[in-house]
């Protein structure tokens, strides 16, 4: 006879069905994408704080689990959601500004209609996390309770598939532009209908998720892309864009005869314009081709029409923005036939595409990214580095000119910017601040063999001093390497927060021990996650596709690890520790700037086993360990309150 399967292994009185354990995985992991997409499209101030209803919902998932054993909480599910939908509704359209001499924020813009009081900015930030934590505990209680019906790795793998269900109809549905307050509204009502236990709770549940279809009334003509919460308005003069409650472009009119409107529209064009009049300068010509990356609405795709270019390729990574331009942008640049439109990331098209141009044109990209994660991984990033302008420089034919058109509100971004530009190009770069700032200030022209492009030496010495923004800290609206004190006061509250809870918590629990390896390990995997996001980013573009295919393949790598252990077919434990420690270091050391050199084939086996090895590792320790633990709840609940804590880590990386 074999040895006796430890007292966690032993079969157990199925009360609960599997599929249950399954089903409220999907249930929270739907859950919390929706609220990650449905909070900071409403209340915009909530953009800048990196990940907070992330972390929130991993806090109360962690909280409740730790709870397993205590007074059921199933009450909390409808409550929190009503708070919820409460703070959404009171802050909706909400203006907050925080003074920074560190931090550039743009929280102040009084264009979008149907605003909210202003409010402080810390507040905001902690009643969005408190709110959105709460549902979360009573779903992290049910999801403890359930798994503890089972043999911890069997309760563990429907666990894993349940998550990976939602993340592939979560990307479905946001490809297809479902909102995120259907599917919120949709949760609530398979949660009355599976998990109540009572009228009253089915009620309840239908009440707060039904609640949150007052959203789908917006001030102004929205749609959902798989990025924003996309709202349009037009005026006399144009085409106002708003994302995420939050002015984004203005798609100029120029067929108005609006006498005002062609004033302005005069003095933009005149900016717009100049490097044109520069090439032709130099060259005695005007130029062939044209890139134009962040395309958007069409305004610098019209102005490259207006000049008379033979070719303009216009790229726009929000295939929403881009249906608005071609629909509704009165001037119409895209239905020219010497347009052609892709839907890409900028920094992927650069690498993907062998095609050179006279001008390669940066339109206002602006992407105001304070910190990194990816839950904060905005469209822009990685766009205004060293790096993306040396990919962008590879694009320039012989002669060709790089155009950056910027908007500068804080004057230690001109030695930022300037000081990046000329890392890619040096001495061929150029810069001139614009007299009128209507949608830029601030034009910066470069090239690789032009030495006619150059700026006087008192201003190249003024201003080519400053640190330029890389991929390593592609941070342009921080002026030091440095936190924010808005971000250290956020870090401080919710960490108190969070001790303190947990202190109490560990007074009244039975669970003897620390439990400092699920700690750890769930702070590494979100730091292993969100850097995975990063590098796939980097190789591959940030498009929505690539983001679900990593946290799809993060779910399933981690599924068929616990698979393995669960089948006595993986390796010790001590393997495990050993391949996790290597894998890392290898990860921090390889510069994954060398891997685009490869083909394509290449480097994405290269990227699948820098990001794939380390979590399959990290997720034969978890397995490893949670196979002999005697109940579900506390050990699983440390590691979600790691996770958490992970997301907090990266504010400080």
């Amino acid at each position: 006879m074999g040895a006796p399967l430890p007292s966690s292994e032993q079969p157990l009185l199925t009360v609960v069905p599997r599929w249950r354990i399954a089903f409220l995985s999907f249930i929270i992991l739907s859950l919390e994408l929706a609220l990650i997409r449905q909070i900071p499209a409403e209340v915009r101030v909530i953009s800048y704080f990196t990940n907070l209803v992330l972390m929130a919902s991993f806090f109360g998932l962690g909280l409740g689990c730790i709870l397993q054993e205590r007074r059921s909480l199933r009450w909390l599910l409808p409550g929190g959601l009503g708070l919820v939908f409460v703070f959404i509704l009171a802050g909706r359209g909400l203006v907050v500004y925080e003074a920074s001499n560190a931090v550039h924020f743009w929280l102040g813009n009084e264009q979008l209609p149907g605003q909210a009081l202003r409010l402080p900015l810390l507040p905001a930030a902690l009643a969005a996390f408190v709110s959105s934590a709460l549902p979360f505990v009573a779903l992290g209680q049910a999801l403890a309770r359930a798994m503890d019906r089972h043999p911890r790795l069997v309760a563990y793998g429907w666990d894993i598939a349940g998550s990976l269900l939602g993340t592939v109809l979560f990307a479905l549905t946001a490809f297809l532009r479902l909102p995120p307050w259907a599917w919120i509204a949709g949760v609530s009502a398979l949660a009355a209908l599976v998990l109540a236990h009572t009228r009253w709770e089915r009620v309840a549940l239908l009440a707060a998720g039904l609640a949150f279809l007052v959203f789908a009334r917006s001030p102004l003509p929205s749609q959902w892309s798989p990025y924003y919460f996309v709202q349009h308005h037009p005026t006399p003069a144009g085409l106002s864009v708003f994302v995420n409650s939050s002015f984004h472009q203005f798609a100029f009119d120029f067929t108005t005869e609006d006498e005002a409107s062609r004033q302005t529209q005069a003095a933009v064009l005149a900016k717009w314009r100049r490097p044109y009049q520069l090439f032709r300068e130099i060259h005695g010509r005007r130029p062939e081709s044209v890139l134009v990356l962040g395309a958007g609405t069409g305004n610098d795709v019209a102005v490259a029409l207006g000049e008379g270019v033979s070719r303009v390729v216009a790229v726009e990574i929000d295939p929403v923005i881009l249906e608005i331009g071609r629909e509704l942008n009165a001037s119409a640049p895209y239905d020219d036939a010497r347009v052609h439109a892709v839907v890409d990331d900028a920094r992927h098209y650069l690498r993907a595409s062998e095609e050179t141009f006279d001008l390669v044109v940066f339109g206002t990209l602006d992407s105001q990214v304070l910190l990194s994660g990816h839950g904060n991984l905005r469209l822009e990033n990685y766009v205004y580095t060293r790096e993306a302008l040396v990919d962008a420089r590879e694009r320039l034919a012989e002669g060709g000119l790089l155009v950056v058109y910027y908007s500068v509100h804080r004057d230690w971004l001109y030695p930022r910017l300037y000081s990046t530009i000329r890392a890619a190009f040096g001495d061929r770069s150029r810069l001139t601040i614009e007299s009128d700032s209507a949608l830029f200030n601030t034009t910066l022209v470069a090239s690789r063999d032009v030495d006619a492009v150059q700026d006087d030496p008192e201003i190249a010495a003024r201003l080519g001093g400053g640190r330029p923004s890389t991929d390593d800290w592609p941070y342009l609206y921080v002026e030091h390497p440095t936190i924010a004190p808005i971000y250290l006061r956020l870090l401080g509250a919710v960490a108190v927060l969070v001790l303190g809870v947990f202190l109490l918590l560990r007074r009244i629990h039975p669970v003897t021990g620390l439990h400092a390896n699920y700690l750890f390990l769930g702070m590494g995997f979100t730091l292993m996650e969100s850097s995975a996001v990063v590098r796939l980013a980097l190789l591959f573009g940030s498009t929505w596709v690539i983001n679900a295919v990593v946290f799809s393949s993060v779910l399933l790598t981690i599924f068929i690890a616990n698979a393995l252990v669960l089948r006595r077919w993986a390796p010790s434990l001590s393997l495990a520790w050993g391949g996790l420690v290597v894998a890392l270091a290898v990860n921090y050391v390889f510069p994954v700037s060398s891997l685009f050199a490869v083909g394509a084939a290449g480097r994405t086996v290269a990227a699948a086993l820098l990001i794939g090895v380390p979590v399959f590792c990290a997720a034969l320790c978890f397995s490893h360990l949670f196979k002999r633990e005697p109940v579900t709840g506390y050990p699983l609940g440390v590691n979600l309150v790691g996770a958490m804590a992970g997301g907090l880590l990266e504010y400080v990386s």
